[in-house]
């Protein structure tokens, strides 16, 4: 059984090496890079490039931030700002998997949305172009940064439940609860899969109690235990049913939900959900800004040019009024949403050495994969 926990990252790794084998010898690849392109970058004189207006040159966007209309917000917003972008869609899992997996023949110029320990990924395997935005300096002190990617919101993950059958006095106040508790076992809603960041994030903050030297992928019996449990009591949504829909209708009343999700919610069911502050801190990330390193400077520049404008204060105002988004930009945070301003000011991050939980995360969800989820 041994040689069938093939860890995610090992396949991944096969997979970047099929893509690299199979790409075109010749001509450009989409997005500007040359086919098994060098991933070496030039220096760049990064007041020269934000100091010229946008080009035109035609660039693509891989975002895990499609839902809610926000797709056709940036399309629109770029546009008017003089960019030609294409945007591809994909969960923060495997957008950053197929970004190391082109790390030689990039199809993609810019990355936005996932965590910053997914950039952190993304970084290590030399996919990222190095730059500085002219907002750096705007930047909350307290979020993560680096010369390659660039924080724009915070994101907690928050256990949600239905307020017209639970209290803050009777709900749940820790994962934990869920499963122990015999009163939520069955109850609750848990991750189908694990390409997105707020399913691994979910994992993540359990699993982060348990971390253990000496057990099996670091984690101890108890841990391994605890995610059996929380698997075995808790509600696989299938396909044809919607996690929210349930909550609202009280099927499976408790769920989770990422930060900025919470305003689509609200206005699509009518209802506030009761928001669970667990004793033990939220599972939170920064979603971040990054550009991709290729041979193409031109679409490397206009790169630059857009993640810039992305993350400055008008558009991340906006962005923060319509969709709940809480900006790390200071000068565009009075422009929250204030039912999020609560969350933010409620919301405690979960204390946990999130990169080697996330350097973990590949092999903790393969064996998940394959032997809790039913």
């Amino acid at each position: 059984m041994r040689t069938l926990k093939l860890s995610l990252s090992v396949m991944l790794l096969m997979w970047g090496l099929v893509l690299t084998a199979c790409a075109p010898t010749a001509g450009p690849a989409p997005g500007g890079a040359a086919a098994g392109a060098t991933n070496a970058s030039p220096e760049r004189n990064m007041a020269d490039i934000l100091a010229q207006q946008p080009t035109g040159q035609p660039i693509i966007v891989a975002t895990n931030n499609m839902g809610d209309g926000r797709d056709q917000w940036l399309a629109a917003a770029a546009k008017e700002a003089g960019f030609d972008i294409t945007l591809v869609g994909l969960g923060g899992g495997d957008l950053t998997a197929r970004v190391i997996g082109e790390v030689n023949n990039p199809t993609l110029n810019v990355v936005w949305g996932p965590a910053d320990t997914m950039f952190k990924s993304m970084q290590d395997a030399h996919a990222l172009e190095p730059w500085k935005p002219r907002w750096a300096d705007q930047i909350d002190g307290s979020v993560p940064r680096s010369d390659y990617s660039w924080s724009y919101e915070l994101q907690p993950k928050l256990l949600i439940a239905n307020p017209k059958l639970y209290t803050s006095a009777s709900a749940p106040t820790s994962y934990q609860d869920l499963w122990e508790n015999p009163q939520f076992q069955g109850k609750y809603a848990v991750p189908t899969d694990f390409g997105g960041t707020t399913n691994r994030a979910v994992i993540g903050g359990i699993l982060a109690q348990y971390l253990d030297p000496a057990g099996e992928l670091g984690v101890s019996a108890a841990g391994w235990e605890a995610i059996k449990q929380y698997f075995a009591h808790g509600y696989a949504t299938p396909k044809s049913e919607k996690e929210a829909q349930n909550l609202v209708d009280g099927k499976i009343p408790i769920s989770y939900i990422y930060a900025s999700g919470l305003k689509s919610f609200i206005d699509t069911y009518q209802m506030e959900p009761l928001i669970l502050y667990s004793r033990t801190g939220e599972p939170t990330n920064t979603n971040q800004l990054g550009v991709i390193r290729s041979g193409n400077s031109a679409a490397v520049e206009e790169s630059i040019r857009f993640a810039d404008w992305l993350g400055s204060a008008k558009p991340m105002g906006d962005y923060a009024s319509r969709y709940g988004s809480l900006v790390v930009n200071e000068q565009a945070q009075a422009q929250i949403d204030p039912f999020m301003q609560t969350v933010l000011q409620k919301t405690k991050p979960q204390d946990a050495d999130w990169e080697y939980v996330n350097s973990m995360m590949d092999q903790w969800t393969a064996k998940i994969q394959l032997e809790y989820i039913q």
